[in-house]
Formats: C-alpha cells, structure tokens, sequence
C-alpha cells in the first residue's frame, strides 16, 4: 500500500509538472472528434491556443463540406495574479467523397509572431450518398427561382475590431411555400456572433416594381470582428419546397380550380463585405479588449476585518459593447493576502444595438495577519467606436484594516524573515500522547463463527452472479443499433420536455424547433437510420417495412411538415395540439415497433 501511495504522488508530481510546463509554452493544436469516417458523417474539429490571440487564419477546407463554423468560445482563469486564455476555433464538416485527405495547419499572430497548429487526417470510407456541391446543376431548381430570395444586409459595413454590427437576414416570396430546410448556415469566419431571438416569423406585405411580395425577417445575429482587415460573411442557403397552383389538369376540379404543383428551390443570400478597423496605438496598459460604451464599479463586503476571515470584492462592468468577450480587469493585490479565482457573472442580453448588461467579477481574498492594507486603484480602459479614442476608468483605493484573530480560529503567525511565511497551529499538527494506552477485547467478535463462515461460501457464489450478469450486459450493449432504439423513446421525452418548456414560456420558435428534432431524432434512433438518410422517403418506407399503420405514418409527415412551416408563417393549430400529437405519434410507433 505504501509502495503505491509512493507511485501515486510521483505520478501527479510530474503531471503537475508537465501541466506547469505547457501552460508556460504557447500551443496551437488542432483535432478532430473523428479520424475516420464514412461520406455523409458529420465530424467535428477544433483548433485551440492557450494564449490571447492578435489575428486567427483558419486553413482552407476544400475537400470537406462545411456545415457550421468557425464557431469561437474563450475560456480565462486567474491564477497567482496572472491571466491565462484558451481560445478554440470549431468546424462542422461532413464527408462528401471517398479517400484519405489533409486539413491544413491555421495560422495564429501572437504579439507579431506567427504559430501554425498541426494538420490534421481524415480517412474517409463509402457511406452515403452524397451530393458534394449542392449547387451544382444536379440541384432541383425550378425555373420560377425568381420568385423567392434571401436578402442579407448589414447596419454598417465599416467597424473597429470588437465594435458590434447586426446581421440580418429576409425572406422575400411570392409563392406558397410548404417545407423548408437549412442547406448552410452563413460562415462568420473571423466574428464572434451571438443570435437574436426574433421569436416566430412575422409576415409583411411590400409593393416591389409593381407586385406584391411576402417579406419575413428569418434570422439576425450580433457580430464582433475578432480581427481587423477585410471579413466576408459567406451566404446563407436554404432549400424550400414551395405549392404554386396552376391551370389545367385531367380531372374537372383541376380544370376549375388549377392544379398544385410542388417545386424545390435552393436559395442563397449574396456574401457581405466587412471592412474591420484596427485599434489605434498605443494601447493602454489596462486595456482589456474591451469596445463600446462602458462603466466600471467596485464594491467591497467589509473593509475592516480579523485575520482568515474572508472579503468578497466585486468589479462590475455595464454597458454596452463585447461584455461577453472582455478579459478579467487587472487588480494588484497586497501579497500578504491569499486570492481565489474571481467568479465571473454575465447579465447580458442582446438586442437590436448588440450586446448589454453588466458583468461581474468577484474576488475572493483571505488577509493572513493583521496590519492596515491598501488595494491600488483599479483601472480599466476601453476603446469608444463613438469617439474613437480610449477612455480610462479609475476607481478609488481600497483600505482594510485587518484586527487580530480572536482566538476562536486557527492562528496564524509570521517570522520576522518574511510576511509571507505563514503558520497555521491546532489543525496541522497533533501532539504525541505519552500516556499508557489501554487494551480492551471485544466481546462482539465475527471470527470463528457461523456467520463468517456463512460469509466465506457466499463470496464466491456473489462473483459468480456478478460475472454472469456482467457478460449477459455486455452482449446486450454490444449491438449500438439495437440499445439506441430501445433508448430512443427515452430520449424522445427529453427533446419534448423541452419543447414543453419553450411552449410554457411562449417562444414558439424554439419550441417547433426542439419537436421537429425530438421526431426526427427519434425516427432516426429507432429504425437505425443515419443522420445523411433522414429523409421523410426512407422514412415513409421504413415504417412500412415495419408494418406501422398508415395512418400513425402520415399523421408523422404532416406533424413535421407543419414544424418546419410554422417557423415562417401561421398555422391554422395550436401548439398544445402539435404537441399533443407529436407525443402521441411516439408513444403509438413504440408500441408498432418492438
């Protein structure tokens, strides 16, 4: 025992060691949730920089489809006075064609300096079929493209890095449209994003060169430059099946009425041109990457206090600009005190003018010994697009008188060589006992009777059950398809748990969204069909194939129909009831397929 606790603390001292040692080496790497795949697999991959970066260039992938990304998230910490960054870069791509292929290195310029991250290689076997540009002239689009198109646009064209600028996307038709599906969501390569719920799809009327047009607001996103240059914002794709009645026809009613054809269409916004503007310099020493109209306030929750009791110090920064992206303020805390990382708060929303609220940062500090103490003033400067200069915010000095313990904690003392070597006596240290000590038998001993040996012939008949149980587990698991299905009605109630709560809180969209993926999803798991082969055909046929009435099959289709269509018009049910049905779809298929 004591020869593996010895191996156990060598083991973490050098993992500590080496974790001590990289977090000191700036490191670019980039991986992938999957190296090999088959076409029509999604995959995920990431580059990640454990520093604050001066200019991202991500590879170009040329080889794969891209289904989402760059998409970016920051992580900070504090750790002894000094703030550290990891900022990852990720990708969703899927598989189009067969081979092994090379996604080059990206590119990152660090206080003028540039690093490269690894490649990566991906091997990719047949799966799916999958068409490798859906704009190619296999696409079905209808000679009537005309009449539907997605328009994109932007507040303004010319931004300083960090300034916020607004997205936004609009749907103009003239044609019935029926379903819809998103093709590629627009690449914001080089901008931090966050999305504005515009709730559901509200329908206006405009007179364009003489005809009336549909025009719904379909998306609108927050964006903040991350680097300066030229950005482009790559279109937006969607495909939609729209209804267009025309006359003619065998029948009758045809003749009469027209008859109503169904057409596809792939529709793309056109790309937006960025001009990013670069921080003048000289930057100030506090500044922080923070852009907009910003404040600052401190707060502190005692300023006179006994030795080892705990002060909360809060930092809050409102306004509005990136709040989510600003770094943690720099404080110069006395170094007779102990600091703890500061909890980080965001109250943010955003909005039609980007990004506002506040954001917290509380500090956690333990005075060691008594003394009178002075934080220094706190400075925190920002750059105003506005003015286009920097604005510095400076907060008053903090003063603590820290009073002796009382007695009642640990106390704590210092040698006059230095502050810093402090010593905490009555918990660390146990004094010997010198004194005789005194044996006494138990009378309630377990040894030598029935009960252990009992114990003894039970143990191995209990490893024997265990065993077989484990290997009856194991086989049962063993068939990835057979326990997603028998888990997808499980996970189907969690998707429309969630849908119920977008539906209490009345965000329509969410909640169509969230039940079109709980039926889709469960389809999906339950008759073991890829992601790539999701289509209502194969699941119409699959269904079948598994002798699932008619009615419960159409009853699907339509209840997914109409999610997709609510998100961009009225529809004549409530969502009580779509929900209702969409539960009641689950539960009669779970009982059709076994």
């Amino acid at each position: 025992m004591k020869r593996f606790t010895t191996y156990l603390l060598l083991l973490l001292a050098f993992t500590s060691s080496g974790i001590i040692a990289i977090a000191q080496d700036i490191k670019v790497t980039a991986a992938a949730s999957h190296y090999d795949v088959a076409t029509g697999d999604r995959f995920k991959i990431e580059f990640r920089v454990n520093s604050n970066i001066d200019n991202f260039k991500p590879p170009k992938i040329s080889d794969f489809r891209v289904l989402s990304g760059p998409n970016q998230s920051t992580s900070m910490s504090w750790v002894n006075g000094k703030t550290s960054a990891n900022i990852s870069y990720s990708y969703i791509l899927m598989a189009v064609k067969e081979g092994s292929f090379t996604i080059p290195a990206a590119e990152v310029t660090i206080d003028g300096k540039k690093y490269q991250s690894n490649t990566i290689e991906i091997n990719v076997s047949k799966g799916a079929n999958v068409q490798n540009n859906p704009n190619s002239n296999n696409a079905t689009v209808t000679k009537n493209s005309g009449d539907l198109f997605i328009k994109s646009s932007v507040n303004k064209t010319t931004v300083y890095q960090g300034e916020h600028l607004v997205a936004t996307y609009q749907l103009f038709t003239k044609i019935n449209i029926a379903a819809n599906e998103m093709v590629k969501n627009a690449d914001l390569n080089g901008f931090w994003s966050q999305e504005i719920n515009i709730g559901q799809a509200q329908w206006t009327q405009e007179i364009i060169n003489g005809e009336r047009w549909n025009i719904a607001t379909i998306r609108k996103i927050v964006l903040f430059p991350q680097r300066s240059g030229e950005l482009e914002i790559d279109p937006l794709e969607m495909r939609f099946i729209t209804q267009k009645r025309v006359s003619g026809g065998q029948s009758i009613f045809d003749q009469f009425f027209g008859q109503v054809v169904e057409e596809e269409h792939i529709v793309k916004s056109k790309p937006i041109k960025i001009k990013v503007l670069p921080h003048p310099a000289p930057k100030p020493d506090d500044f922080v990457n923070a852009v907009g109209q910003l404040k600052m306030t401190t707060d502190v929750s005692a300023t006179e206090v006994k030795a080892n009791e705990a002060i909360n110090i809060k930092v809050t920064i409102s306004g509005t600009g990136n709040l989510p992206l600003i770094d943690n303020p720099q404080i110069n805390f006395p170094k007779e005190f102990e600091i703890y990382d500061p909890k980080v708060t965001d109250n943010t929303k955003t909005g039609n003018n980007g990004v506002s609220g506040s954001k917290e940062y509380n500090y956690l500090v333990i005075p060691r010994y008594q003394g009178n103490f002075t934080i220094e003033p706190i400075t925190f400067s920002y750059f105003n697009p506005s003015t286009k200069k920097y604005e510095t915010i400076t907060s008053n000095p903090i003063v603590l008188k820290i009073n002796k313990g009382d007695g009642t904690e640990n106390n704590v003392t210092y040698t006059a060589a230095g502050k810093e070597d402090i010593k905490i006596l009555g918990e660390d240290i146990r004094y010997i006992h010198t004194d005789t000590p005194q044996f006494v038998l138990n009378a309630n001993n377990l040894y030598n009777t029935w009960k252990f040996y009992a114990l003894l012939l039970l143990a191995p008949l209990l490893f024997i059950i265990a065993f077989i149980l484990r290997n009856k587990t194991r086989a049962a698991n063993s068939d990835i398809a057979r326990v997603k299905s028998r888990k997808a009605g499980k996970l189907a109630s969690k998707l429309l748990s969630s849908a119920k709560k977008s539906l209490a809180a009345n965000d329509k969209n969410a909640f169509y969204e969230a039940t079109s993926k709980a039926l889709f999803g469960y389809v999906g798991d339950k008759l073991n069909i890829a992601v790539a082969d999701l289509t209502q055909e194969n699941i119409k046929s699959s269904l079948a194939a598994k002798d699932v009435d008619d009615n419960i099959i159409n009853s699907l289709i339509e209840t997914i129909d109409l999610c997709d269509m609510a998100r961009f018009a009225p529809v004549p049910v409530s969502e009580q009831e779509v929900y209702n049905k969409a539960e009641n779809i689950i539960q009669q298929i779970e009982k059709a397929v076994a």
